[in-house]
């Protein structure tokens, strides 16, 4: 179970986690030396990484979209599909689902034509038996750490 301090540490830095040490430690009412402790064993219990969220668009990624997979139903199938998708660097994320197909991609591309190239590649990968694509229209929300923020609240009742 996660200790009261390691909970408001950890929300701290999903929050921010550029936020100094010292005014971590000081809204905390910890000293420093405390909370760089218990930071470098949250690191350690947690594999905590520290990443940037920029903005997508200023880097030239302009298209969000969804790709649905169907993949044949075959242990080798599904590894050749695996590997091949973990090399595609216009992949975010892969996700095997319920339902009507397979598998979710969440693919982020600079325009139409490149996201047409990477549907083209999926089609011609061996055990990629049909796919189905949304593109996004409009982002309404994009805030990946609140499910950890409300899951660490959740936790103190």
């Amino acid at each position: 179970m996660v200790e009261t301090l390691d909970r408001k540490l950890l929300a701290k830095l999903l929050e921010n986690s550029r936020t100094p040490i010292y005014k971590m430690a000081e809204e905390l009412g910890v000293t420093r030396q405390t909370l760089s402790k218990k930071l470098k064993k949250l690191e350690k219990e947690y594999s905590l990484k520290y990443t940037v969220l920029p903005d997508l668009k200023k880097l030239g990624l302009n298209l969000k979209a969804y790709v649905l997979l169907s993949i044949t139903s075959s242990d080798e199938a599904r590894r050749k599909v695996e590997t091949k998708i973990r090399k595609m660097k216009e992949i975010a994320q892969a996700h095997y689902i319920y339902g009507r197909f397979d598998m979710l991609l969440e693919v982020l591309v600079k325009d139409r034509d490149e996201l047409s190239k990477l549907i083209d590649v999926l089609h011609e990968t061996e055990g990629v038996q049909e796919t189905e694509t949304y593109i996004v229209r409009e982002e309404v929300k994009y805030k990946p750490m609140d499910p950890l923020l409300k899951a660490m609240k959740d936790r103190k009742k």
